[in-house]
């Protein structure tokens, strides 16, 4: 059973149950790359050796290029304040002659029929979900390809402990 519902679109939509946070752990990773591209780079700068170069500036780049990344993407991460995991989203794609199917999985609560229904690479209607590493938390909701965006077919359902277990375990 569901344990909570809210209307919206789950990409917009800040959920009460999830609270973001700063990533330290990425900011800390970045400061040390940056540092490193730095001296692969001062050091290419300083030395007269042409062999040594191209790996290190290949290095430094490669270093440089992570921690942007990280930097950009990766320094904040949601929280499920209840169990304190962290919240990672995906998404998967179908057909949509299978929207029908799926909306009756949502609404029997019957996740065993997304098994039966074909993913596809990409699609006109997409499950979109969040759901925390320890699979007691799920926030989930089905939208539908209109053109140039996205729309909400069902609200954004919210399930937790053996509900969530069972959906996450049948959507991965």
């Amino acid at each position: 059973m569901k344990t909570a519902t809210y209307n919206g679109n789950i990409n917009d939509f800040q959920l009460p149950e999830l609270v973001k946070k700063t990533n330290k752990t990425s900011i800390i990773i970045s400061i040390v790359l940056i540092i490193f591209a730095l001296a692969m780079f001062h050091l290419v700068y300083f030395t007269d050796n042409d062999l040594v170069e191209g790996s290190e500036v290949f290095a430094g780049v490669i270093a440089l290029g992570v921690a942007l990344f990280m930097l950009i993407w990766q320094r904040t991460k949601y929280i499920d304040q209840e169990t304190g995991s962290v919240v990672s989203k995906d998404r998967i794609y179908y057909s949509p002659n299978d929207l029908p199917t799926i909306l009756m999985a949502f609404e029997n609560d019957n996740f065993a029929v997304l098994q039966t229904v074909k993913r596809q690479q990409e699609g006109n209607v997409q499950i979109v979900f969040r759901f925390a590493e320890n699979h007691k938390y799920i926030a989930i909701q089905v939208l539908k390809y209109e053109p140039f965006d996205f729309k909400q077919q069902t609200d954004i359902l919210v399930y937790r402990d053996v509900n969530a277990m069972k959906l996450v375990e049948y959507l991965k």
